[in-house]
């Protein structure tokens, strides 16, 4: 059992990378943070609660993946955006392994 969200997230994309490859999905890997610059600010990217994974599907459904490990919870910035993409008819999801992932897509 993989224990650290990184490594579980790694799993994760080469599964997403392989469905991409046969034309069941496009995946984008959603990275948020801040980098230091050299002058000591920071310089902020991404969104804040957002998901690890936006999955786009036929027929136009998206899917909001958040990936944890089995201790792992939501921030308050991510209950917030889970609730918002939720309000607008999007899929959030939280998984915890792959195999997770794999019975929700259901392929």
């Amino acid at each position: 059992m993989l224990s650290s969200e990184k490594d579980i997230q790694a799993v994760i994309e080469q599964y997403l990378r392989l469905l991409e490859q046969r034309k069941l999905l496009v995946y984008i890997k959603n990275n948020s943070g801040a980098l230091k610059t050299e002058r000591g600010s920071f310089l902020r990217f991404g969104k804040a609660g957002s998901p690890d994974f936006l999955i786009f599907l036929s027929e136009g459904k998206t899917i909001h993946l958040e990936v944890k490990n089995h201790r792992g919870r939501q921030t308050e910035s991510q209950n917030q955006y889970q609730k918002q993409v939720e309000s607008l008819g999007h899929q959030y999801y939280v998984a915890r392994s792959l195999k997770e992932l794999i019975e929700f897509l259901d392929f």
